[in-house]
């Protein structure tokens, strides 16, 4: 099995994706990339994304920003992904269709948000999937004790969450904060800066 790199949040943020792969040392020949959703909107860049993403064949699962493309929910950030895919609007549509909404692998479990206390990904929606943070205000990850490792996304605002059986990757890069990668199975964290904020918080 190649090592992966998990990568958080890039939502359309494509040349700090490159930066992170030339710092991570990242070769396609021996590792391969899996992406914990939201690799679209926002950022200035999500064609560039999506076609490096299925270039290098990454594993990658559905994010709350893919879910409201192919939902057709308005949104001026959303319309300009639109505009910006054009003709193959309909090919990305399918193809982000496919992506599920967890993958499970040798000790890990790959979601965007998180996991309903007291179920296994199976049994939760995609919207759970895709939409959690806390759970009676708590962090929904205080109540997942393993065994798997859970890697996620979706949480710009919490930031780096380095818990045993808990890996949070999405360190705010379209913000302007940093892009973030953990390599499996060694644990080796990696990020780099965002080249500048691409979005304000508060905006649609």
């Amino acid at each position: 099995m190649p090592d992966l790199l998990f990568v958080g949040d890039v939502q359309g943020c494509a040349q700090e994706l490159r930066d992170l792969l030339a710092t991570a040392g990242f070769d396609p020949g021996r590792h391969r990339l899996a992406f914990c959703g939201d690799l679209i909107n926002r950022g200035p860049d999500s064609v560039g994304v999506l076609e490096l993403a299925r270039r290098m064949d990454a594993l990658a699962v559905i994010g709350n920003h893919e879910v409201a493309l192919l939902e057709g929910r308005p949104s001026p950030t959303l319309d300009q992904v639109r505009r910006q895919l054009g003709s193959s609007l309909e090919q990305w549509i399918g193809w982000l269709r496919s992506l599920p909404t967890f993958i499970r692998g040798d000790g890990y479990i790959l979601v965007h948000a998180g996991i309903v206390p007291g179920k296994q990904p199976e049994e939760c929606t995609r919207e759970e999937l895709t939409e959690l943070r806390t759970v009676n205000g708590e962090p929904w990850f205080h109540f997942w004790h393993g065994p798997e490792v859970v890697v996620f996304g979706h949480w710009a605002h919490r930031g780096r969450v380095d818990l045993p059986y808990c890996k949070g990757l999405d360190t705010g890069c379209v913000y302007g904060g940093q892009l973030t990668g953990l390599w499996w199975p060694r644990l080796e964290w990696v990020s780099v800066p965002a080249r500048r904020p691409w979005f304000r918080r508060g905006e649609s």
